[in-house]
């Protein structure tokens, strides 16, 4: 491999790693504390129990006081929000 051809491959590696998102707020702890129980079929499916963004904010405090992780208002709000961006589609309280 000539200098050039490695020259360009740090670059195109470097800035694919700069152009990297990180998840929105609430999706890492979705992930990590929500679908090892269920997939996100229980979001879309017909018979969903939350139906607007307050509903999607009552079942995320219900199911997180039912595993026991304490989760306050603020992370509440996070995991809601991605919820009701994401699978739902449904307008948030403020801006999700």
């Amino acid at each position: 491999m000539n200098f050039r051809t490695f020259a360009c491959a740090v670059l195109v590696a470097a800035t694919t790693d700069g152009l990297a998102q990180e998840p929105p707020p609430g999706q890492l702890l979705h992930d990590t504390y929500c679908v090892g129980c269920h997939d996100s079929r229980v979001y879309t499916r017909e018979d969903r129990l939350a139906r607007d963004y307050r509903e999607i904010r009552s079942e995320v405090h219900r199911w997180q006081q039912n595993i026991g992780l304490k989760w306050d208002d603020t992370v509440i709000e996070r995991v809601s929000r991605h919820l009701a961006s994401k699978y739902y589609r449904l307008p948030c309280l403020d801006e999700c």
